[in-house]
Formats: structure tokens, C-alpha cells, sequence
């Protein structure tokens, strides 16, 4: 018979002995500087600050006239002001005349204020009275600064601009080009190696031969990894043979990846190697946790570096995955929490049941009708392809916690950050 699980854990432990490793290991994240253009979705590692003044010099916030001010104050429909007109400042050029009393400057939204004026007035406020010698009726007065976005405004020379830790979106990259940026300092997205282990598993293209099923869990674990800020590196299918497995463990630390993720091989069966192979190169530190599914996880190091041994069944390898893989990739590639957004409060929509004595995670299919979010449970099994393209979710029954009644209310744990609610 084959070795036995070294001990059966509770989940609590797993998570805490994976958030203190994960601490330690966010320590040593290293720092690259990347393009703006690249940035998108990558972690700040230091905060930023802006080494100019934005806007860089007081700009017109709307087409008009560059007036002063004090030449409008008494200005309405029946008594008109009446300017001349000495010239137009386009966006993207300095003014070359000033502004006197008396005078004014056609001027385009974003261009430079000309010395001598300090507010623009709405061209919809004037009319030109006479082009022939320039001048133009203006029939509302400005305030002083009116219309006009004055230097620093926006941000000032020296300002925060970005938080270390920041996730870049589409703002920050738009306010570091603002500020003339072209390049910024993030985190290393952490590098982890997937390996499929099973004489089962085919690669998807390949021919289906008798017997053999497809490598469902090297892409869906891949997308998972992407989502937790980390690169996959994926290393193929190793058959159930030690020499094998070990050779692709081996692969992944040749290539320098920061964790090791495998799929399969995890149980007590003779045919289950990955245990013997994490023990030869390192140490297991969980083999068993007191989940369903998921009983079979491995958790081990191998030259301070995590290995997780995920069961070989696809929904068991991503809630296993989401549960103690997912937060420590998020902790060690700067992502600091978990999105609001990934849970959802429903209302269960028949009983749920959970098997006695055991920490159970049930799949649920979240359905919209009219105001009310119900969770409809998967029944068919976590070894059912089809479990993973249901599920929207999961939610956690805990021993004692046998039957949930339809009506109750339910916390869902989403399977990623995108769900939309469904009108079916």
C-alpha cells in the first residue's frame, strides 16, 4: 500500500502556516522598472511622486476671449463690453502679445493664458461686432481666474501621485504620462510552474486515445495563477513514474520559478508519487486537510520555495487553489487583498446538504430573478467537467453545519472577480 496522509489538518492551521511563509516571502519580492505602456494591472513598489506642476502653467478651460477681467465687470445683454481683439493663442503655443486693459485675446481651449489677462470669457457670451477692425461684444462678466485652470491645480510639483501597493489602472497610468513619466518602478510578478502529473491526462489537440481524458487543470490553474498578479510557466504533463515528476520539479527549479504548483498524485494510492517526491527534494509540511473537497492537498517546500500538491479532480485542484494557493501568489506578488467585489450574499434556492462531520465547500450555480440572488447547488459532483462551467461559486459549511434551508441566506465566495449577475 502506498504511504498514508501524514495527518489530517484543519483548514485554519493550512491558512495560517501558508500567511506566515507568504509574509516572509513578500519580503523578498524584487523590484523592475517597466514602461508606462506595460504597467497596466502591474503593483507599485514605491510611491510616486509628481516632479511637475500640473497643469504646468494657467491654461483656458474653454474657448473665448483672454480678457481682463475688471473690462467686463458691469457687462450684460442691453449694455454690451466692447473689446479689441489683438491677436488669437492657440493650444500648444506661448502667447507672443500681452493683454491691456481695453484689449483682448481670441484663445482656444488648453492654450496658454497671455500675460495681462487673468480670466477667458465663453465665446456663446460674446459677438464679434466688427471684424474689419476686431472688436467683440461680450454680454456677461467674468471673476477673476474664471475659466481658467491655474498651474499646480491639478497636482502639485512634489505631490503623491501614486501609493506603493497601487494596482495600476487605466488612471494611474493617465496620470504618470500626465506627469511625464514614461517608465515606473513595480513589483517582479512572481514566476510559478504548473505541472500536470497522471498517465490519464492528454495535451488539449492531441488525439483522444481510449482511456484518456484531456489536461484540464494546466490551463485553468494557469488563468488562476494570472489572476493572482503571477506569471504560469507551464511544464507539461509528467507521467505517474518518480524519475518523471521528479525531472519536472527539478525543470521548475532550474528555471528559477518562486512556487511550484502540481495537480495530481496527491492521494494515499500506490500510483500517487508527488509525496515522495517533494520529500526527497524538501520537506511536506501538510499532507491532508479537513476540507471537501480537497482532502488530498500537499503543501511542502523545496529550497524555501512552496509547493502545493493540488488534488488531480478539477473542481477539487481550484477550490483547493482558491483557498490556500490563490492568497499566498496574491501576498507575494504586492496585491494586498481580495476584491469587494468577489462575494455575493444569496439566498439558498432548495435545501443544501453537507456529509456529516466534515468541512464541506459546495459549488453554486447564482441566478438572478427579479430581486433576489439565489444559489442553486451543482450536484454533479466535483469530478464532472461541467461542475467548473456552473459554478459561479462556492460556499463554506462547516462541521456541525449539516442542511442549509432554502430561504437562508448564504455567503458565495465567487470563482473569479468578473461574475456579472445572470437573467435566466
Amino acid at each position: 500500500m502506498g504511504k498514508q496522509f501524514l495527518e489530517i489538518v484543519e483548514k485554519e492551521k493550512v491558512e495560517e502556516i501558508a500567511a506566515a511563509l507568504s509574509a516572509k516571502l513578500a519580503r523578498q519580492t524584487e523590484k523592475e522598472k517597466v514602461g508606462i505602456d506595460e504597467a497596466l494591472g502591474r503593483i507599485a513598489s514605491t510611491d510616486i511622486f509628481s516632479v511637475l506642476n500640473i497643469p504646468p502653467f494657467d491654461r483656458a478651460t474653454m474657448d473665448g476671449y483672454a480678457v481682463v477681467a475688471a473690462d467686463t465687470f458691469y457687462a450684460d445683454e442691453n449694455n454690451p463690453a466692447s473689446l479689441i481683439i489683438k491677436g488669437y493663442a492657440p493650444a500648444g503655443e506661448l502667447p507672443s502679445q500681452e493683454v491691456e486693459s481695453g484689449y483682448c485675446l481670441g484663445i482656444s481651449t488648453g492654450a496658454p493664458i497671455p500675460k495681462g489677462a487673468n480670466a477667458v470669457v465663453k465665446i456663446e457670451n460674446t459677438f464679434l461686432d466688427d471684424a474689419e477692425i476686431k472688436k467683440v461684444k461680450i454680454y456677461k462678466p467674468v471673476a477673476p481666474n474664471e475659466n481658467i485652470m491655474l498651474a499646480g491645480t491639478d497636482i502639485k510639483r512634489g505631490e503623491r501621485i501614486v501609493k506603493k501597493g497601487t494596482t495600476l489602472t487605466p488612471r494611474e497610468t493617465g496620470v504618470l504620462a500626465a506627469c511625464g513619466l514614461n517608465e515606473v518602478s513595480v513589483l517582479k510578478r512572481p514566476k510559478v510552474a504548473i505541472i500536470s502529473t497522471g498517465n490519464e491526462i492528454l495535451v488539449p489537440g492531441e488525439d483522444l486515445e481510449p482511456g484518456k481524458i484531456y489536461d484540464v487543470n494546466a490551463p485553468a490553474l494557469s488563468d488562476s495563477v494570472r489572476d493572482c498578479g503571477c506569471l504560469p510557466l507551464a511544464l507539461g504533463i509528467a507521467r505517474d513514474n518518480v524519475n518523471e515528476i521528479l525531472g519536472s520539479v527539478k525543470e521548475a527549479l532550474k528555471r528559477d520559478v518562486d512556487v511550484i504548483i502540481a495537480s495530481g498524485g496527491t492521494s494515499a494510492g500506490v500510483g500517487d508519487l508527488l509525496p515522495n517526491v517533494i520529500e526527497e527534494l524538501g520537506e511536506i509540511i501538510v499532507h491532508g486537510v479537513d476540507i471537501k473537497p480537497g482532502k488530498p492537498l500537499i503543501f511542502g517546500l523545496i529550497r524555501g520555495k512552496p509547493v502545493f500538491g493540488l488534488p488531480g479532480n478539477p473542481t477539487s485542484a481550484l477550490i483547493t487553489f482558491n483557498l490556500f494557493a490563490a492568497p499566498l501568489l496574491r501576498t507575494i506578488a504586492g496585491i494586498r487583498s481580495l476584491e469587494e467585489g468577489e462575494r455575493r450574499s444569496a439566498k439558498a434556492a432548495i435545501r443544501i446538504f453537507s456529509e456529516r462531520g466534515r468541512n464541506e465547500y459546495v459549488l453554486v450555480n447564482l441566478v438572478q430573478e427579479n430581486d433576489e440572488l439565489l444559489a442553486y447547488p451543482i450536484l454533479s459532483g466535483s469530478g464532472a467537467i461541467t461542475t467548473l462551467s456552473k459554478a459561479d461559486g462556492y460556499l463554506y459549511m462547516a462541521k456541525g453545519k449539516e442542511i442549509i434551508e432554502e430561504g437562508e441566506m448564504v455567503d458565495v465566495k465567487l470563482l473569479t472577480n468578473r461574475y456579472q449577475h445572470k437573467n435566466q
